[in-house]
């Protein structure tokens, strides 16, 4: 009897866990609870102003990177980019690392022969898109700033810049908040997490 009560009163949470679940499955973004990301207001119409940081030192990532910023910012116009923090809703920081040493964090173990990872923190500094979940865990889906990670484990050859490229498209993607997207830009994924205006 007793656990027959329990069940009946778990069972709206659990359906609303669940609808949840479809939802982001659905939007294939992160959810969040009132602010998509750190200041911004959904659906305000106004540019999401998004910080990148090239900290993979050396010169042989800094083009790939450069053109896959200009391709979101010319993408859509609700985008703005530019390499300081100051005034950014979302901080991302662009850090290289090899096989032979991954970086440690803190509840994620690197895959080897992976191109790359992103690591995406709300408002408080709780991880949003951490393996085994899809969806955060304790998260509120306010992001303000991301790692991404770009393994120098990308064999040479001469597609190496485009192959590089499309790597760091699919990071910044998941960086402003998309959690299941192709190698593409995912503008229409974006603009119904922020509440953009179709264009």
């Amino acid at each position: 009897m007793e656990d027959r009560r329990r069940r009946r009163a778990l069972a709206p949470v659990l359906l609303l866990l669940c609808l949840i679940a479809i939802t982001a499955a659905g939007c294939g973004a992160i959810p969040f609870e009132e602010r998509p990301a750190s200041a911004y207001v959904y659906g305000s119409g106004s540019p999401l102003r998004v910080a990148v940081v090239d900290e993979t030192v050396g010169d042989d990532w800094a083009p790939a990177i450069a053109r896959a910023v200009r391709r979101y910012d010319e993408g859509s116009r609700w985008l703005e980019f530019t390499d300081t923090a100051t005034g950014a809703h979302i901080v991302v920081t662009m850090r290289r690392y090899s096989d032979t040493a991954p970086p440690a964090l803190q509840g994620y173990v690197f895959q080897t022969a992976v191109g790359g990872f992103a690591a995406v923190y709300d408002a408080d500094g709780s991880a949003c898109n951490f393996p085994p979940s899809a969806l955060p865990l304790g998260c509120s889906g306010e992001i303000a700033r991301a790692e991404v990670y770009l393994n120098d484990i990308i064999p040479p050859g001469d597609d190496i810049e485009a192959r590089r490229e499309r790597l760091i498209v699919h990071e910044l993607g998941h960086a402003l908040g998309l959690t299941r997207h192709s190698a593409e830009l995912g503008i229409e994924q974006l603009a119904r997490r922020y509440g953009w205006p179709a264009e």
